[in-house]
């Protein structure tokens, strides 16, 4: 049945499980291990894997029962009985004798290990015979099985009583689907691509195979830049998953046939309701056989066990059929219907699929819905169906919204220019302001042009409060306000409409002051205007987002941290998500947690980032990418950080609604050149020197700032040095603390001989213990207080500020060799190469002898170890088969090369340093 799925699928993401396995058949008081998963978990492939591993150790026997034998007594264990008479097949005692004479011929007195594959498909008398080898401890176990009803419930039930250790293999994670992606493709690929052929194959990774292989032979993966990413929005399923769906489907009676339809096309239905049409042992056999599940934030409805699923079914099922089961379901359910959001969407779906025709206003909330949840896709098939013609504006502006969620910008900027002037609303200016922000910072056009929106916006609401206003909301006839504007020509909008609208305009006025980089004006209206509470709770969601970015460029990122924390809880609250706005607020606050030097803090935030089903691929492949890779550049993980840089960019080049390329251009020169990468260096350094001013002009200072840097490390040439300098200063005199602190340690770190005074004078009203360790780092540099530098390198490597670490101890060992203090400089050097060891670049490297001595030959530092570990001369001599003088001679050379004047410097703490040498 799966046989087109076969084919060799990397081994990706099971280690851990692997060698949990291992350990379990090699447990005395265990006997093995029972493996549950899903069809192209990977199970074959581990059996296969450990019965190749443990050759050597075990005499493995893999054993694969086949669906046609589970009517045949003992028919997986045919292997074990070739010589077996059909006088003894009759007999179940001289079967055990026949299998057990077959291994200890083959054991040879080793341990016998026997690997079941498809062990749900034993029969009866396979299933019992091999529990009794088990029991018997003949043999060590390890079976692998679906997690379905079984032929046989006898091996599960040894698992049941604990003399088989459980296991379950599930999907891939997103690092595991990466790693597999790389494989297959032969190179990198972008992380949102890879992420979305992940959700396509829902983590299956025989799946996943399956669909790169078609993606690969349509066309529809490209590699420009060497970078493999997705050229199509609507990826392509392989024939062989197409054969799958279609022989599961024929494979179903009646009424379980029914159920699936059902699932497949209302996307998630109540299990009540689906018993309800089919019955109640059709819908078991399902979650039997793992073809629906419940879904994992209300258990109470069912959905598909994968999406793909979702996806052939609907294709399976006539239209005829397909609006015959949508009448059932819906009397039933009723026409609201108590159902998740992504369901209310499928249903408009369903709906327009049958030729049903879908009230207008109906159509424009599922459409604005659908884009809060990301499914772009589903909003433009509904802003499609509308045919109000006072409607036609909202539609074009969520029309050009989801075209840009797309990356298709430039039919986004055609939809909203068709926006018709007469038919502007309150909720249609704030949705047209919005998305003209967007389309602004996300074209690259110069952030000034933000002025322009922006005014416009403000005349439409000063028209709408200088003309007559309806009454207050509270009359039981009036409509609520975000409906209002959907009927042109109805009279004016109501107070609560404009004053919703005025709330968008100034927190959009904000985030357009964070472009310009004008961030005190954002603290200053911001700070009060969170405080008051907000009916609209997207408003406070931005609102919070906006205020922590500026509080952080300022400097006070220990107070933006709390609104940045409120702008995460409230874009991602469970009863409520907002994946639209989530995406921005996760952005800013990790990007915070990393310019503030809380390195521990972001990793754990970008380690359990979770963005539900809704996901935006252009974002996890760029934007969140590069936040990812400047948290590893800043702490000198260099190569994994251009690892993620090259993709990041890839993806940027195609959507940059962050308007981030600037900055990620920038800090991929700095990585590049840490690492001696030269060409990719100075290929990021011209892109940046040609592309025009974008986005947020803090953050392409940054860049700019961070492309000096690698000009200065690659050409080690004043110019650049005092490039960052002129960069810092420009910080300054805007006020941007953060950017300020992160360019002057880049300086300091460069050699440049002012930085460390600025440094320590703008630290000084920075908040946070990165800056404080930064004051401490540059005040000791200013001072050449070795002992200080000292305490700011152990400081900053609690902080994994692993550069400023390293340097702030080389900086040290200078001072105490200018000082004549060899000891201490020898304990330094073992700290210093320990440091070092934590850097993967260039920047590790010194240009002199780190502990400041004539390094000690082979033989003299056998010698000096020896005498370390308290032997005398004449022992020294012994061991070494030398003359006593010879060995006296070499102590001589030794305590000359070291600094010191007696054997009892020679202590302990200097066997670190010999050793590494």
């Amino acid at each position: 049945m799966f046989s087109a799925l076969s084919g060799d699928v990397p081994l990706v993401g099971r280690k851990a499980l692997i060698t949990a396995i291992e350990q379990a058949v090699r447990e005395a008081d265990v006997y093995g291990a029972f493996v549950y998963g899903e069809i192209g978990t990977g199970k074959s492939a581990m059996a296969r894997h450990l019965h190749a591993r443990l050759q050597g150790e075990f005499v493995p026997f893999l054993l694969s029962p086949a669906s046609a034998l589970v009517t045949i007594p003992y028919g997986a264990l045919a292997p074990f009985l070739v010589e077996a008479s059909s006088a003894d097949m009759a007999s179940p005692l001289a079967v055990l004798r026949r299998v057990m004479a077959f291994l200890r011929t083959r054991a040879a007195g080793r341990r016998v290990l026997v690997l079941v594959d498809d062990a749900h498909l034993l029969d009866d008398d396979s299933s019992h015979l091999l529990a009794q080898l088990v029991t018997s401890r003949t043999i060590a176990l390890a079976a692998f099985a679906r997690p379905i009803t079984p032929v046989s419930d006898e091996l599960a039930s040894l698992c049941r009583d604990g003399l088989l250790e459980r296991f379950e293999v599930g999907p891939l994670g997103s690092a595991d689907a990466l790693d597999l992606c790389r494989q297959v493709l032969g190179g990198p690929i972008v992380r949102g691509a890879s992420e979305r052929l992940r959700d396509e194959a829902s983590g299956n990774p025989l799946f996943l195979k399956a669909i790169l292989d078609e993606a690969l032979a349509r066309g529809s993966l490209i590699r420009p830049d060497g970078v493999w990413t997705l050229d199509v929005e609507e990826v392509a399923l392989p024939a062989s998953l197409l054969d799958l769906v279609r022989s599961i489907a024929l494979g179903l009676n009646e009424i379980e046939r029914k159920a699936f339809d059902l699932v497949a096309l209302a996307g998630v239905v109540a299990f009540n309701d689906l018993v309800r049409l089919t019955s109640e042992g059709a819908v078991s056999s399902l979650l039997d056989e793992g073809l629906i599940r419940s879904v994992w934030e209300d258990p109470a409805y069912a959905t598909q066990a994968y999406s793909l699923y979702g996806r052939i079914g609907l294709s399976l099922v006539p239209v005829g059929r397909s609006s015959s089961l949508h009448d059932e379901l819906r009397s039933i359910v009723g026409p609201g219907g108590n159902l998740p959001a992504s369901a209310v969407i499928r249903d408009v779906l369903w709906r327009l699929d049958c030729g049903e025709q879908v009230p207008d206003e109906h159509l424009l909330q599922t459409a604005e819905s659908a884009l809060a949840g990301l499914d772009a896709r589903a909003a433009l098939r509904c802003v499609s169906a509308v045919r109000n013609e006072n409607l036609l504006g909202l539609a074009d502006i969520l029309r050009a919204s989801a075209l840009m969620e797309l990356g298709r910008t430039t039919e986004s900027r055609s939809a909203a220019d068709r926006c018709p002037e007469a038919t502007v609303g309150p909720k249609q200016v704030a949705a047209a302001g919005i998305l003209a922000v967007r389309q602004v910072v996300a074209d690259g056009e110069d952030p000034v042009a933000l002025t322009d929106v922006l005014d416009w916006w403000s005349s439409c609401i000063r028209s709408w409060k200088e003309g007559p206003l309806p009454a207050e909301r509270g009359s039981p006839a009036e409509e609520d306000p975000a409906l209002t504007p959907l009927r042109a020509g109805e009279g004016p909008p109501s107070a609560d409409a404009v004053r919703e609208c005025e709330h968008h305009l100034v927190v959009a006025r904000a985030f357009s002051w964070n472009i310009l980089g004008e961030y005190s004006r954002t603290v200053e209206v911001l700070a009060g205007f969170v405080t008051e509470g907000h009916a609209n709770h997207r408003v406070t969601v931005l609102a919070e987002a906006t205020l922590a970015e500026a509080l952080g460029a300022l400097g006070r990122g220990v107070e933006g941290r709390r609104h940045s924390l409120a702008a995460v809880a409230a874009a991602g609250r469970h009863q409520q998500p907002i994946p639209d706005l989530h995406r921005g607020a996760f952005l800013r606050h990790v990007s915070l947690l990393v310019h503030s030097g809380d390195f521990r803090a972001a990793e754990e935030a970008l380690a359990t980032y979770t963005p539900g089903e809704s996901r935006d691929y252009f974002f996890i492949g760029g934007g969140l990418a590069v936040v990812d890779a400047v948290l590893d550049a800043r702490r000198g993980f260099f190569r994994e950080a251009l690892a993620k840089l090259g993709p990041a960019l890839a993806s940027l080049r195609v959507s940059d609604q962050e308007a981030l390329l600037p900055y990620a251009l920038g800090v991929t020169a700095w990585t590049a050149a840490a690492l001696g990468e030269i060409s990719v260096s100075t290929q990021c350094s011209r892109e940046l020197a040609v592309l025009r001013h974008r986005g947020s002009r803090q953050y392409e200072l940054l860049g700019r700032a961070f492309d000096a840097a690698a000009r200065a490390l690659l050409r080690a040439d004043d110019a650049s040095v005092h490039t960052l300098s002129g960069l810092a200063l420009a910080a300054r005199r805007h006020g941007w603390s953060s950017a300020e602190k992160d360019i002057l340690e880049l300086a300091t770190a460069l050699g440049d001989d002012q930085a460390p005074h600025q440094l320590r004078d703008v630290t000084v009203a920075v908040e946070g213990m990165e800056a404080e360790v930064l004051h401490h780092y540059a005040s000791a540099l200013v001072r050449r207080d070795a002992k200080s530098l000292v305490i700011a390198g152990d400081r900053a490597e609690v902080l994994q500020k692993y550069l400023l670490a390293t340097d702030a101890c080389r900086r040290a060992m200078d001072v105490y060799g200018m000082q004549g203090d060899a000891r201490s400089k020898r304990v330094l050097a073992a700290v210093l190469r320990r440091r070092q060891s934590h850097i993967d670049g260039g920047l590790a490297e010194e240009a002199y002898d780190s502990d400041g001595t004539t390094p000690l030959t082979s033989r003299e530092k056998e010698i000096a170890l020896l005498a370390i570990r308290g032997l005398s001369n004449r022992e020294i001599a012994r061991a070494l088969t030398v003359s006593t003088r010879t060995v006296e001679g070499h102590l001589y050379r030794i305590y000359v090369k070291l600094g010191i004047s007696r054997r009892d410097e020679l202590t302990a703490e200097l066997e670190t340093v010999l050793r590494a040498t």
